[in-house]
């Protein structure tokens, strides 16, 4: 046990000391032993999975309007192009060869409880990168032999494959043959009904994400996912951090904005969602989430692009930035959206209908009262928030605006919330300022490889290269 927090304390503290978006241009992964056990490779490849997640939502909640750049006009929020070089590191030099070497042993060793937990893993990384880029190696990448310049597989087979993992993630975690994880297991500590419950809501996620594809299908089958999916906050999936082990939203982000070394704050979208401005309603998460300014007492975030307006600070205080705060990968929260969002989709209803099920609508509540739980709200002020006419719309009244708004604020700071603005066309967001010239006034859709894969495997990178505003496959109709 202790050998194991050493290792998760020495990665987390050289993690921290790099600080380059390229810090990782080599083509072996320096701490994958030929020796190494399924015990020490599952935290490391836990810890660099947080680690990626944590670089998505940097950028993708920029586009997404809940964060905004406090470095000046040429900041992210702009729908500057973004390569993720660090995301991109994390997975395919970390995360990618460990779970890979985790899944031969576990087969060679007959432990499926590894296997199963390294399949879960795996699919929720390309989920997170497919997300980021489009088309990326898999099926040729961390193969043996070698092959340091691998072939890409389109989005829609990376779909295809991470649906294909789950399944065997799941059929693995229900056997129970062999070791089990303990404490070497960072995020459940080796509960597997916990992993299980998890895969069924991946397996939900990335169904919806293709409901521009099939509304109706997408639902029916995200639907039959929940049903073993997710039952509380207590099966979220996040990484936890202490005192010693730092938050990366508190080292990187929180506490070098107090000394001046700037980076980003709360965008006016998110912020506007919160303070009533919008929905006619003050959200009691509002101060729990956000951190006033000295001397202020108004609300207000950093409109898109503009560096400018902002009466609040992303501080140590905040709960989702403090020194032990988790980085969130999914939440129960997120999970009654997609059953929202999958039951209205059910139900043939469209992004400019009204009115669906009143299962539908229950689960559309149960989005803000999952979150405000997670964030320590009061049984008084849930009530008072969810029994508000603003909020407690009625099934007859429900529209697909009034679930992606309460999905956007239980998801701040989950980079997969990018997906749905990219899905619904960014909805109702309003656009940047100083927006960039290259997009040609549209919006942005991906991230753009990364210097080092276009160095290193530039034929195959050059061949999958889109522009920033071309949509991915996933909601191109």
């Amino acid at each position: 046990m202790n050998k194991i927090k050493k290792i998760y304390f020495f990665l987390i503290l050289g993690t921290l000391t790099l600080g380059c978006d390229n810090y990782l241009d080599v083509n072996v992964d320096p701490t994958l032993k030929p020796d190494a056990t399924v015990q020490e490779l599952l935290p490391t490849a836990q810890f660099y999975a947080s680690e990626a997640s944590y670089q998505q939502a940097y950028y993708a909640c920029q586009y997404a309007q809940q964060i905004s750049s406090n470095l000046g006009i040429n900041g992210t929020d702009t729908y500057a192009e973004s390569e993720n070089a660090i995301g991109w590191s994390n997975f395919y030099l970390y995360v990618v060869p460990q779970l890979n070497t985790i899944i031969l042993k576990g087969k060679t060793d007959d432990i499926p409880a590894y296997t199963g937990i390294a399949k879960t893993l795996m699919a929720y990384g390309l989920g997170l990168a497919t997300a980021n880029w489009e088309n990326i190696p898999f099926s040729q990448a961390d193969q043996e032999p070698k092959n340091f310049q691998p072939g890409y597989d389109t989005q829609q087979d990376i779909y295809a494959s991470i649906q294909k993992l789950l399944d065997e993630g799941i059929a693995d975690l229900a056997k129970n043959t062999g070791a089990k994880p303990g404490t070497d297991d960072l995020i459940y500590g080796g509960d597997l009904g916990k992993w299980t419950r998890l895969a069924y809501s991946l397996k939900a996620r990335y169904l919806l994400h293709l409901s521009a594809k099939n509304p109706k299908q997408a639902g029916d089958n995200a639907l039959i996912a929940l049903q073993n999916g997710m039952k509380s906050n207590a099966d979220d999936f996040q990484m936890p951090y202490n005192t010693k082990n730092l938050s990366p939203w508190y080292s990187r982000v929180a506490l070098a904005n107090s000394t001046g070394n700037l980076s980003v704050t709360y965008g006016s979208t998110f912020v506007d969602l919160m303070n009533g401005k919008v929905q006619g309603i003050t959200d009691p998460r509002l101060s729990k989430v956000v951190t006033l300014k000295t001397g202020q007492t108004t609300y207000n975030g950093v409109f898109p692009g503009s560096n400018a307006g902002s009466t609040v600070d992303f501080t140590i205080k905040s709960w989702h930035s403090s020194i032990t705060s988790p980085i969130l990968m999914m939440t129960y929260g997120e999970v009654k959206a997609i059953e929202a969002e999958a039951r209205f989709l059910s139900g043939n209803g469209t992004f400019t209908s009204k009115g669906n099920t009143e299962q539908a609508h229950l689960a559309y509540l149960e989005i803000a009262r999952a979150n405000m739980t997670k964030l320590g709200v009061s049984d008084a002020d849930i009530t008072s928030y969810l029994t508000s006419p603003t909020v407690n719309v009625g099934a007859s009244q429900l529209t697909l605006i009034h679930i992606l708004r309460e999905k956007y604020k239980a998801m701040f700071l989950i980079g997969d919330i990018w997906t749905d603005l990219r899905k619904y066309d960014y909805w109702d967001f309003p656009l940047p300022q100083n927006m960039n010239v290259e997009l040609g006034g549209k919006r942005i859709q991906r991230m753009k490889y990364p210097s080092s894969e276009l160095t290193r495997n530039s034929g195959n990178a050059e061949a999958n290269a889109k522009t920033p505003e071309t949509s991915m496959w996933f909601i191109a109709k």
